[in-house]
């Protein structure tokens, strides 16, 4: 929307998909589930790791979440961080750089949250 990539990821996204930034302000503030919707970006984020900007989107955006989100709990630090989706499992080596940044002690990054639940029920 910026117009902030190189050519060459310019063209790695335009190729990626087709929309524009009215589409995709449509999709975030007029249409239900704005949140999978940007989600849907992340597998461009995956598929071009270790461009420099992708790399500082994926450090710079799960960043934001500690300090805004995880940072705000007096609590963050007395026990473990768990993650759970598809996000958090595939960018899993930013989010324990940050822990260890946040003095935070990383739990458990689960892909599918089932598993986890049928593992607690189980224990239980």
């Amino acid at each position: 929307m910026y117009n902030t990539f190189d050519e060459d990821l310019r063209a790695r996204f335009d190729a990626a998909y087709v929309t524009n930034t009215t589409e995709i302000l449509e999709h975030v503030y007029k249409k239900p589930l704005p949140n999978r919707y940007l989600a849907s970006f992340a597998r461009f984020l995956a598929d071009n790791r270790g461009h420099y900007m992708i790399e500082n989107i994926i450090e710079d955006g799960l960043n934001d979440f500690f300090f805004t989100h995880l940072g705000k709990y007096n609590e963050a630090w007395k026990y473990p961080i768990n993650f759970v989706g598809g996000i958090a499992f595939g960018f899993k080596d930013v989010i324990k750089d940050l822990c260890a940044t946040y003095n935070f002690e990383l739990g458990r990054i689960l892909q599918k949250p089932m598993k986890g639940l049928i593992e607690y029920h189980k224990e239980a």
